[in-house]
């Protein structure tokens, strides 16, 4: 009888370890297999696995570890985890919001076209990467056009639904492993996420995102002249406008979270593409001048050491930010992109006005506007006009940036309401009208954070009580 220790005879070896002749224990994958990370598998056919057609154990450790990196970076036709219930959409779902993601996202991140979406969502089923991106495709659209919406089909908030597919999205996509090759999609889906990560208030996951999609264009090398040179027009027009999406949405982080800044502008703007509308195609060059003006000596100014700030400097900053040409240019685009444009541009004056603070070179009789300590109130009245002219809608769809640009504003000129010394009622009274007329711009927003709206509410709090004798500031909120 064979004793407790006596070891049972596997029925069958491996491939690997009868080719090999060492010891199996005949699991699916095997001990050995598992040790040498080789791809374990089984053949009936006795012909492979005879002793005459063995070979040498290294050159069997070689095959089966170039079998199992192909197997494992290729991935062909991966079936992505199956969606929770809430995912579980139709794909009429997806099609539906294509107009939306059309008419709102895809100006402003013009990359992933109609047609490659529709393509993505047919291979969504099969194939993680593209089940991924419209997981991401699906959550932007709704942040950007939905967020302040609930349904009676869909009793879940919009930010739940946003943070389901984001969730998503992350665990759909193929692992970083050795192998791994980026692609434009992938690309887009990270930018994607970070959007949404940045909409509901989580900055640092916003920064991992978008790192993420940095680190992929620069491994694409989009930026090197010689390996884009072989594309079509089309394609590395494509690639540029990625790059450069990445250059703004990365300045647009360091002026909020203050982080430094990876990516150079690029060597051009983006080349013609006839697949691009040209009114994409104008707005989005606007779009890149303007965050130029974020450059290098701007950024490190702003989160390091601003006693280097010089009141030449500041000058030179706000000829570049009043320039009438571009005024011009920017009134025959879309209301949409001009709220963008233009709202972006009285953030830009802010940040420079308060740099200019930071270095006490304000006064009340400085010879750059920039420089004078009313300024921000001269913003308020301009902003208000323009505000005024377009729907409130168009503001709202540009999501977090813009809320986050407008507090930066409406936080500035509260604290010049409550600082500068009092002017006469009657400026009294149109500076706390324009602070009345910004707070309802800026309160409805969904997703404002709540320690933000408390900042600001405290602010409208201390004005009412500043100015009792002012009927309008008794409209500011409580």
């Amino acid at each position: 009888m064979a004793s407790a220790h006596t070891q049972s005879r596997v029925p069958k070896a491996c491939d690997p370890c009868n080719r090999r002749k060492v010891r199996c224990n005949g699991q699916q994958r095997c001990q050995q297999c598992e040790h040498l990370d080789l791809l374990c598998t089984y053949t009936e056919n006795r012909l492979l696995r005879s002793r005459k057609h063995s070979v040498r154990r290294g050159a069997v450790i070689s095959k089966y570890k170039s079998a199992d990196t192909k197997h494992t970076t290729q991935t062909p036709h991966l079936s992505p985890p199956a969606p929770s219930a809430s995912l579980q959409l139709p794909t009429s779902y997806y099609e539906s919001l294509l107009p939306a993601y059309m008419s709102y996202v895809y100006p402003f991140s013009p990359i992933i076209t109609e047609s490659e979406v529709r393509t993505s969502i047919s291979k969504m089923s099969t194939e993680r990467e593209h089940a991924a991106f419209i997981y991401a495709f699906t959550a932007v659209t709704l942040d950007l056009t939905r967020s302040s919406q609930r349904t009676k089909s869909s009793p879940q908030s919009a930010s739940t639904q946003i943070t389901e597919l984001m969730r998503q999205s992350v665990e759909t996509q193929q692992p970083l492993v050795i192998g791994f090759r980026p692609s434009i999609l992938r690309a887009t889906t990270s930018i994607f996420i970070q959007m949404c990560a940045m909409s509901l208030g989580h900055y640092d996951l916003g920064f991992f995102h978008l790192r993420e999609a940095i680190s992929m264009i620069q491994m694409l090398r989009i930026g090197d002249k010689t390996v884009n040179a072989g594309l079509s027009t089309a394609e590395r027009a494509r690639r540029q406008r990625l790059y450069w999406q990445c250059f703004i949405h990365e300045r647009f982080m360091s002026i909020v979270n203050f982080s430094p800044v990876t990516l150079p502008p690029h060597s051009q703007y983006p080349e013609e593409d006839t697949f691009v509308g040209a009114d994409i195609q104008q707005g989005w060059t606007q779009v890149i001048k303007t965050f130029c003006m974020l450059d290098a000596s701007f950024i490190s100014l702003w989160i390091g050491d601003r006693t280097q700030v010089a009141a030449s400097w500041v000058e030179r900053k706000h000829r570049e930010l009043d320039d009438e040409l571009w005024e011009v240019e920017v009134s025959a685009l879309s209301e949409l992109q001009q709220a963008d444009l233009v709202i972006t541009r009285q953030w830009m004056r802010t940040l420079l006005w308060q740099m200019a603070m930071s270095n006490c070179l304000l006064s009340s009789h400085a010879s750059c506007p920039s420089l004078e300590l009313e300024m921000p109130l001269r913003l308020s009245s301009q902003l208000r006009q323009f505000m005024t002219k377009i729907s409130q809608n168009t503001i709202r769809v540009h999501g977090s940036s813009m809320v986050s640009k407008l507090l930066e504003i409406v936080n500035t000129i509260a604290d010049v309401v409550i600082h500068v010394p009092q002017a006469t009622r009657e400026e009294t009274t149109s500076r706390i009208d324009d602070i009345v007329f910004m707070q309802g711009v800026v309160l409805p927003f969904n997703n404002l954070q709540v320690m933000s709206k408390d900042i600001l509410l405290d602010k409208f709090r201390l004005i009412r009580g500043r100015f009792p004798h002012i009927e309008v500031a008794m409209q500011l909120a409580v």
